[in-house]
This record gives C-alpha cells, structure tokens and sequence, in this order.
C-alpha cells in the first residue's frame, strides 16, 4: 500500500477505491467554524476530501471551548477560520486547507466562493445565514447539507435543486423573535452540535461519493437517534423557487433579509459603533442609511429604529450608574441568561413578556418607576432592547432609553472582565 491508500484503507473498505477518488476529487466549503464545525471539519479532512475552506470572521473566546473542540487555550483571540486551518492542515498534509476570515454577505465573494466549491456546509447554525446560503445554493445550483442545535435536539438536512422544496418553502418567515436571536443566545449542550457536526460530514461524504443522492429529506435529533421528518411539498408561491421566482440575485435575498429583521452582513451599527461613540445624532442618520433599500425606502420593518433621543451608549450609562441615587435599569433578555450574568442595579423584564403580555409588564414597571422617569434598556447586543424600547414608548413610557451594544459592548467599553457566554 502506498502511503494515501494506507490512511483511507479502512473507509476503502466501506466506500470503495472509485468512492475514495471521488471524495479526493471533491471540495466543500464549511460556513461556521463554531461547534458544528469543529465537529465537521476534522472528518471531512481526515476522510481526504481534496479542498476544504474554512469560513468566518468571528474569533475564539474562552466560552467556545467547552464545545468547539478544534480550538486550545492558546487560540483565544485568534480568528477561528485562520485557528481551524491551522489545526486541520497539520490533522493530513494531503488535503488544501484555506481559510476565509469573513462572514459570508450578501455579495459577489460569497458567490464566487460557492461557484468553486463542490458542496457547501451550513455550519453557522444561525437563521440569518441559513436563508442566505440557501439562496446563494439555489441561485449556484449547488447542494447545501445544513444542521441546526439547540438544548438537547438538532436537525441535518441536506437542500438541492432538484425539484423539492427549498429551506423558504418549508420556513417562509422567520418568527418575530427568531429573527432577532442567535443561536448562542439559547444555550446548547456541548456534545448535541458535536453530533450534528459529524452527521453533516458524514452527509457530505455519502454525496460526494454518489452513494446518497437523496435530496431534500430532513432527519431529526432528540438525544437518542435520528428520525426522519416529512417535508411539506414545493410552495408554488415560495419566493425563491416557486412558479413566479422574486429572488434572482443574492441582493433580491438580502432586500428580503433585512425586511425580516435579518442582519447577516454582521451588526453595521456595532462595526461603526468605536468611530461614533457618543455622537448619537449622527449615528441614528447612518442607521436610517443602512436600513433603506434601493429604492430609497425606508424598510418599514424590523430592525426597530429609535430617535436618538431614545438610545444612549454604555460610557454615558456608566456616568448615569456612578452618579445616580437610584435608577430603571431593565435587562430584557430570558432569564436564563439573566441568571448567567447581569449588571448590578439590573431588574430582568424579558422581552417576551413586554411583547406577549403589555399589561402584565406595565404592572411590574409601575411599582419600580414612572411613566415619565428614565428606563435604560439592556440586553446582549443592543437589538432585543431596541424593540422592548419601541414596545415601551407605545406603552407611554417616553423617557425609555436603548443601550447601545448591550453587555457585549459594556464588556468592551467598561468592563472587561464581565462575563461572556
């Protein structure tokens, strides 16, 4: 045996030397080097798939590695596409690893990108991303094997133009909720994406090796094995792959996108956030540029703008928190998360319950505060508060202020030793 054959001799065994070349043949692009990627992206290497390319701009915090597994200690700070390439390349010398330290955007690199791969694996387990490379695979005519987890549970399904129905088809419309919430944000227990990420590569290899061609079938994970799940049939009216096709291009997906609440092209308003910190008249203008559309409208739906009057920056709540005998601090994130870490002075009024339930929330809020007092609303990110501010102006509570960045930017700005998760 020469040395390729005596690495591959025992999944030979199984697939065949004519499957093996196939897969050396092969090139997969992985989105999300998270932990479905790091859980994916060592079988698809190890297996001897030719091009392997890591995609993402995020970088290694110390509360990924309870479950992102290709990352150590030593790869905080570093960007998870450039740590992973790393990691794998040194795991078989014989397979091209590249590294893509950016998100995928509603653009021509990401179609570009797909274009030059045989199969592209959605491992963002991120809903925005997910309706993105749907329809960048659709528009390319590629396959996409997609997988989300959350809690105990997750999903592996595999999307292909073949007639079938699309990822739109099956969920046309995010939940109000949904599209403004990050997976990390529900918590997941460290082996469900582990799974889910193997799976995929398993997915990936059965396709490429043509001993699956099975399209559009989606198999359910509850903690103890895998099911399959029947999928509706092609919506005729589907945006994307429905009789009347409205999405053509992938800027006729990110129009849609952002008129869901999507935000994909990472958070604008954080990215310029360093730049304009405390000029906030500015700011709100910049942000009503981002939200229009080609056409010059304002997108009359999520995300939520506020007047700049209405929204006010971590070093400007630190002020306040210093100075002030007492005050309305508001963190509108599930208590679960609450309980995980909160700012001293923070009372927890999720945002669920001020949607769901107004009178209910009224109630709590009139025995801490007034209508006309100042509210400063907190959350992770500064997204879910600026609805819960909007939901609070209607409710009369015109002092209700939004905290720009949320924690991440207190952490940032103020404190960094606050907790992350």
């Amino acid at each position: 045996m020469n040395c390729e054959t005596t690495r591959y001799a025992r999944q030979m065994l199984v697939l065949g030397p004519l499957a093996q070349e196939r897969i050396r043949e092969s090139s997969a692009l992985v989105v999300g080097a998270g932990a479905l990627g790091c859980s994916c992206l060592p079988y698809l290497v190890g297996a001897g798939v030719g091009k392997v390319t890591v995609c993402d701009g995020d970088r290694v915090e110390a509360s990924n590695l309870h479950r992102q597994v290709l990352f150590a200690e030593d790869d905080i700070g570093r960007n998870k596409a450039e740590a992973a390439a790393s990691r794998l390349q040194a795991m078989n010398s014989g397979v091209a690893v590249f590294a893509m330290p950016r998100h995928c955007m509603y653009d021509d690199w990401t179609s570009d990108l797909i274009e030059n791969h045989s199969i592209v694996v959605d491992c963002s387990d991120n809903i925005g991303t997910r309706y993105l490379l749907n329809d960048a695979c659709f528009l390319a005519g590629k396959v996409l094997v997609s997988a989300a987890a959350l809690g105990t549970e997750g999903s592996l399904t595999r999307w292909g133009k073949n007639g079938g129905p699309c990822y739109r088809c099956v969920i046309h419309r995010p939940s109000p909720l949904e599209a403004r919430r990050r997976c990390t944000d529900q918590g997941v227990l460290g082996p469900v994406p582990g799974v889910l990420g193997a799976l995929q590569a398993l997915d990936v290899l059965r396709y490429v090796s043509k001993h699956d061609g099975v399209m559009n079938k989606m198999h359910i994970f509850d903690g103890t094995g895998l099911k399959p799940f029947g999928l509706p049939t092609r919506r005729p009216t589907c945006e994307l792959c429905g009789d009347a096709q409205l999405i053509q291009s992938l800027q006729d997906s990110k129009l849609w996108a952002r008129g869901q609440g999507l935000c994909v092209d990472l958070d604008e308003t954080q990215q310029i956030m360093p730049v304009l910190r405390g000029r906030r008249n500015l700011l709100f203008k910049l942000i009503k540029c981002l939200l229009r559309c080609n056409f010059g409208n304002l997108l009359p739906s999520k995300p939520v703008s506020l007047h700049f009057a209405n929204e006010i920056t971590v070093l400007d709540l630190k002020k306040i928190i210093d100075t002030a005998a007492s005050l309305t601090l508001v963190d509108v994130r599930d208590p679960a998360q609450f309980a995980i870490c909160k700012l001293q002075s923070a009372i927890s009024l999720p945002l669920r319950q001020i949607i769901e339930t107004p009178g209910c929330a009224m109630s709590f809020l009139r025995e801490k505060t007034t209508l006309d007092s100042p509210i400063y609303v907190l959350c992770r990110r500064g997204i879910d508060s600026r609805t819960a501010t909007a939901e609070l102006l209607k409710l009369g509570y015109t002092n209700a202020c939004s905290v720009v960045g949320g924690l991440d930017a207190w952490r940032s700005s103020i404190d960094p030793q606050f907790p992350s998760y």
